[in-house]
């Protein structure tokens, strides 16, 4: 378990794929999702209900690597059947406050210059990634993840960000429910944002499952990563 106890206005569960914000992967590189919490909300008494300082930014952050083998062997790169490692960095929001989504955007995921690890660092840090949740589509049926919508810079809160839940990627959406949502802004415009929630989700059937990741194991780490064991204070 993640070391976060959710509540209405603290940090809340999401599941991320470890790349980007988009839930989407590279070609190159494994399906990989995992979960964190992530500031939405903050007291209404603690900033302004709108405004460039209104939003639910992190004050206390802990760092989830994870590390990951170029599963295509460099050949998306036209070289030869060597195999590279990469290393990425994922925020996990451990207390809020208020702030700008600029700076929520930047405490999402690390930007890394150079992320590549040697094949000796991959095999020793491979069993303390995280669960990978896409593994769990392939043997039982899955549920779908719970997300945020970011819908508007200018939206008051507490609707800059909507709670809807997505199947992973490769699982099949099988009942769902698109809803509109009224939103109002800073200068008392309206502006309506339609989102789908799946409600259930049919697994993969294991022909396209990603393989194990680790050399010589069958298991992920069950815990909260422990790579950064103290939080760092915004």
């Amino acid at each position: 378990m993640l070391a976060v106890v959710q509540s209405i206005t603290g940090p809340q569960r999401e599941v991320v794929s470890i790349y980007n914000d988009n839930f989407a992967t590279p070609l190159s590189r494994p399906q990989y999702f995992i979960e964190v919490y992530r500031c939405v909300q903050v007291d209404f008494g603690e900033c302004p209900s709108s405004g460039p300082s209104g939003y639910p930014v992190p004050k206390q952050i802990e760092k989830i690597e994870i590390v990951v083998p170029d599963i295509t062997k460099g050949k998306d790169r036209n070289s030869t059947n060597k195999t590279n490692f990469y290393k990425y960095v994922v925020y996990n929001h451990t207390s809020c406050k208020c702030g700008t989504l600029k700076f929520r955007d930047s405490t999402l995921y690390q930007t890394i210059t150079n992320n590549e690890v040697s094949k000796t660092d991959y095999s020793a840090n491979c069993t303390k990634n995280p669960v990978n949740l896409i593994h769990q589509c392939h043997s039982h049926a899955c549920k779908p993840q719970q997300r945020y919508h970011f819908t508007h810079i200018d939206a008051v809160r507490p609707s800059t960000y909507l709670a809807y839940k997505q199947c992973l990627p490769g699982s099949v959406a099988l009942k769902n429910n698109t809803f509109t949502n009224q939103i109002t802004l800073i200068n008392n415009k309206v502006k309506f944002v339609n989102l789908t929630s799946d409600i259930s989700c049919k697994a993969n059937d294991g022909k396209n499952a990603e393989p194990q990741l680790c050399p010589n194991s069958t298991t992920q780490n069950t815990r909260n990563p422990t790579i950064a064991t103290q939080n760092i204070t915004l």
